[in-house]
């Protein structure tokens, strides 16, 4: 399953990037390349393996909680290119075509 040229300004399209011809060919190769190999991790013999057995025994380091106040909400939201009140306002990905973006 190749993606194509329409996917990748799509995809651009939902992330908000402006990509010319050159990016969109740049990234179609990428995604490409991406998906070729998950197809070949799909080919991998793992039958010999057992549930489990690669896991790593590392154990992560754990820290206490703690409440701190943070006073970067309204400049957060000034960044936003759309906003209502303490919001952001996104286009429709889901369910349909997305806005326009400008």
């Amino acid at each position: 399953m190749a993606v194509s040229e329409e996917e990748v300004k799509r995809i651009a399209l939902l992330a908000r990037l402006e990509v010319d011809q050159a990016e969109v060919e740049g990234l179609q190769k990428h995604f490409n390349d991406i998906l070729a190999h998950f197809h070949d991790l799909r080919n991998v013999d793992l039958g010999e393996l057992q549930p489990g057995e690669g896991e790593r025994k590392t154990v992560c380091p754990l820290r206490e909680d703690s409440i701190e106040n943070w006073d970067g909400r309204e400049s957060a939201l000034e960044e936003a290119p759309s906003r209502e009140g303490d919001f952001f306002i996104t286009p429709r990905i889901i369910g349909g075509e997305p806005d326009e973006v400008s």
